[in-house]
């Protein structure tokens, strides 16, 4: 009776075991010998690496770096078409270019043609002695990507002038060069207004740098900030411009998400005037407000 109970014990044992090994092989098995995910599981292997879904990310053409994009993002099909190699062949075609007849085509600008006469369009440019690519810009919103370059012009005297131009594409239009900022600097329309007070204000599209001190004979220095107003990076200041600390343009330089920083020279749309209230001793070119972080109309 004894080996009998032993024997029953045994036979027992030996069916739950099986039982119990039978059922972990029942769950399926990769060929790799991973256990497949029960179904309804959220943290399946596959669920955390999958990344064939994922779009690619446009790459940046490598000599003219993309510094943002100042739209939201959106589908391949909506984004501006970049379109660098053609915007620089405009560019060179452009300043060769002889006359305004020639240039209107390919020219975007706010101001009506016949302002546009006598200009620095309106016949042939100076001798380009370099144009090298600076950065590109896009606006997925507004369907534009923007160019900017440096152009070195050689002077009269045998120097250089350094000027900073801009080409953009509008969705799949060809490219345009964007002229306005190109009078007001190199064209010498900010020059002027600059050189003597004047009862109008006025806006500019240049190329600003905000200091963060006021060393200059100006009223109320200690309660200012300095805008070097430039031709292009790296360059002597063609005027100075001020504003208050309290002002607009303070705020945005106390705003970390504004765009805005000291030192940073930017094209920007800037709303200016001549001071002449404060002390009319020492009237002072005023900078109202900064309209715009880039050269749009």
């Amino acid at each position: 009776m004894t080996f009998v109970c032993i024997a029953i014990g045994v036979m027992y044992g030996v069916k739950t075991f099986l039982q119990r090994d039978g059922g972990l092989s029942a769950k399926p098995v990769a060929e790799n010998g991973v256990l497949e995910p029960e179904a309804g599981n959220d943290n399946s292997f596959e669920a955390l690496t999958n990344t064939d879904s994922q779009p690619a990310l446009p790459v940046g053409e490598p000599s003219m770096p993309v510094i943002g994009d100042a739209g939201d993002a959106s589908t391949p099909a909506e984004q501006p078409v970049d379109g660098g190699i053609a915007a620089l062949e405009l560019l060179e075609e452009f300043l060769g270019m002889k006359s305004l007849e020639e240039r209107m085509p390919h020219i975007e600008t706010k101001r009506p043609e016949e302002d546009l006469i006598g200009s620095p369009l309106d016949g042939p440019l100076p001798e380009v002695l370099g144009t090298t690519v600076d950065v590109r810009e896009i606006n997925s919103i507004e369907q534009t990507v923007d160019y900017y370059y440096h152009v070195v012009f050689a002077t009269a005297d045998g120097g250089q002038d350094p000027q900073t131009m801009l080409v953009r594409t509008r969705g799949t239009s060809p490219p345009k060069v964007v002229v306005d900022p190109f009078l007001d600097l190199f064209g010498g329309r900010f020059a002027r207004y600059a050189e003597k007070p004047s009862e109008e204000a006025d806006t500019f599209q240049v190329i600003v740098s905000a200091g963060a001190f006021c060393y200059d004979d100006v009223p109320g220095a200690d309660k200012k900030f300095t805008l070097d107003v430039l031709a292009t990076d790296h360059t002597k200041e063609i005027a100075k411009a001020y504003f208050g600390k309290q002002s607009k343009i303070g705020a945005m330089l106390r705003d970390e998400n504004s765009g805005f920083t000291y030192g940073l020279a930017k094209p920007c749309t800037v709303f200016m005037r001549w001071n002449m209230e404060e002390d009319p001793e020492k009237p002072y070119l005023e900078a109202l407000d900064i309209k715009a972080l880039n050269w749009n109309p």
